[in-house]
């Protein structure tokens, strides 16, 4: 009984200092949490990827293997932009593996910027979400995918980025957040065709031969937005004066309204190519010859028309060549698309009409005609279903670049 009594006498003795203990204790940890709190909660750092830091970067440039000029031209401006103000020159490839499926997602874990439908997993699964007239920017991964429903479209996705870059106050790192991502839909660009002013220049890919005007695409364009456009499209019509008795453009341009026009479209070539009419050269202003004819009407244009945007339209493809000069349809679209290069000026583009897999027409492709034409043996004149056909890429065209000229 006596030993049970001391012992506890002893535990009461130990108790405040076992309290003093546990006090302790309570409070360290109570500090400790506190702290950890502190660090939880402080905002995390952007995420995101860093393409060049201090004048270096990991990444390369992925197109795909077969692609038109429109990605290999946004891709030179991609890559002109990022040297121009980080001075780093980014290696640009295509997406070819060897041994690799085509038609199959490729799994890459290099570091890419991928322009344009590449086999990377990751533009397919982006270009999967798109509707038709779309282009998206965006994060996915280690990979920034640049990609639209066509090539054209793609191109511009590029040039959304270019101006990303351009814009961006930080002259040593480009960093993209991962959150960043830029949808343009259709829509987007064709509400801003909403009753505009357009005057459409031409022979009878204008004219519509048979069909009339009322049949072509430029005039079912206008009415579907409501402009005010008038359409001086006459068939046989050449652009030079080379011949006198074709209705030569550069002699009727300065017919046309006088209005404060929003969009001029200028279109020919097949018929100086059949006229023999020389191709000339890109500073002439020599009436007779084409790139001459060309320049004469575009000074003009732009001095009557401060505020539009000129829209040079070649010819459809066909390689037929006259005898005489050697020249094809082709060879008059390259002139022109060449001049619009040349003059190097925002308000003068190029639709080159001449690419079948950008436009969907074919002249070489009987069955295309046979479908397409007003007779199958008519390698110039699209019938209705034509004109329809081509209509939603000609707005598709015409809108984008109207958009990207208003700074849209």
């Amino acid at each position: 009984m006596k030993k049970i009594t001391a012992l506890i006498l002893a535990l009461c003795m130990l108790l405040p200092t076992l309290m003093a203990c546990n006090e302790g204790t309570a409070d360290e940890t109570t500090a400790s949490l506190a702290e950890t709190t502190v660090e939880e909660t402080t905002a995390p750092a952007p995420s995101g990827l860093l393409l060049v830091t201090q004048g270096t970067t990991d990444y390369v440039i992925v197109r795909p293997e077969q692609c038109q000029n429109y990605i290999t031209d946004a891709m030179t401006d991609l890559r002109k932009a990022i040297e121009s103000k980080y001075g780093v020159s980014i290696k640009p490839q295509d997406d070819w593996v060897k041994g690799h499926p085509k038609g199959e997602a490729y799994i890459s874990e290099a570091p890419e910027i991928l322009i344009g439908e590449t086999n990377r997993k990751e533009s397919m699964e982006v270009l999967a979400t798109l509707q038709p007239g779309e282009y998206k920017v965006c994060v996915s991964g280690n990979k920034l995918v640049l990609i639209g429903t066509t090539d054209y479209l793609t191109g511009l996705a590029v040039q959304e980025f270019v101006k990303f870059i351009n814009e961006s106050a930080n002259a040593t790192d480009l960093m993209v957040l991962n959150e960043y991502s830029v949808l343009k839909t259709q829509e987007d660009f064709n509400k801003l065709l909403m009753g505009i002013t357009m005057y459409a220049m031409g022979d009878s890919y204008f004219g519509g031969s048979s069909l009339g005007k009322e049949a072509t695409w430029v005039n079912m364009l206008g009415e579907k937005y409501g402009m005010h456009y008038v359409n001086y499209g006459i068939g046989g019509s050449t652009m030079s004066d080379y011949v006198t008795d074709k209705n030569p453009m550069v002699l009727r341009y300065s017919r046309m309204e006088k209005g404060d026009a929003d969009i001029i479209l200028l279109e020919g070539g097949r018929n100086d190519r059949s006229n023999k009419v020389p191709i000339g050269d890109l500073d002439s202003r020599d009436s007779k010859t084409f790139m001459g004819c060309i320049n004469i009407m575009l000074d003009g244009m732009l001095k009557t028309y401060p505020n539009a945007l000129i829209i040079l339209i070649t010819p459809w493809n066909h390689t037929g060549k006259v005898a005489e000069t050697g020249l094809s349809n082709v060879d008059y679209a390259n002139a022109m698309r060449s001049l619009a290069e040349h003059r190097n000026d925002k308000r003068i583009v190029c639709l080159y009409a001449a690419d079948p897999n950008l436009v969907g027409v074919n002249m070489n492709d009987a069955s295309f005609r046979a479908k397409y034409c007003i007779k199958d043996t008519d390698v110039s004149h699209l019938n209705l279903d034509g004109m329809k056909m081509v209509l939603p890429f000609m707005e598709q065209f015409i809108a984008a670049e109207y958009a990207k000229f208003k700074g849209q």
